[in-house]
C-alpha cells in the first residue's frame, strides 16, 4: 500500500495508539529512575511516539489499512521506542548486506 493512499483518520488512530504506548514507556522509565523531571517524560514520550508511528507505517505498508495488526504495531513501537527502531535498523542492515553479496 502506498503512503499516499493512507487517510488522515488512519494516521490519527495509529498516532494515538503510538502516543499511549510511548507514554507507558516513559512512565516505566520514570518508575525505574531513568528520568528526573516532567520534561524528561515529555521528551521520551514524543520520541517514542515517533517510533510508534514509524512502526505503524511499516505495518500499513506490509498489511494494508484494514488490519488491526497495524494498530498493535504502532502501540508496540511506541512502547519499544528508540530500542525498537534499533531492532528495525539491524534487520534492514542484514537484509541489505545479504542482497549485496
Amino acid at each position: 500500500m502506498a503512503l499516499a493512499e493512507v487517510t488522515g483518520a488512519t494516521i490519527a488512530k495509529h498516532g494515538g495508539i503510538a502516543f499511549f504506548g510511548a507514554l507507558v514507556h516513559a512512565l516505566n522509565a520514570h518508575r525505574g529512575g531513568q528520568t528526573k523531571s516532567a520534561l524528561d517524560i515529555l521528551t521520551l514520550t514524543v520520541i517514542s511516539s515517533f517510533s510508534g508511528v514509524m512502526f505503524a507505517f511499516l505495518g500499513l505498508h506490509f498489511f494494508g489499512e484494514g488490519s488491526y495488526l497495524t494498530l498493535a504495531l504502532s502501540g508496540a513501537g511506541g512502547f519499544l521506542g528508540v530500542e525498537g527502531m534499533g531492532i528495525i535498523v539491524k534487520m534492514l542492515k542484514k537484509t541489505v548486506e545479504a542482497n549485496i553479496r
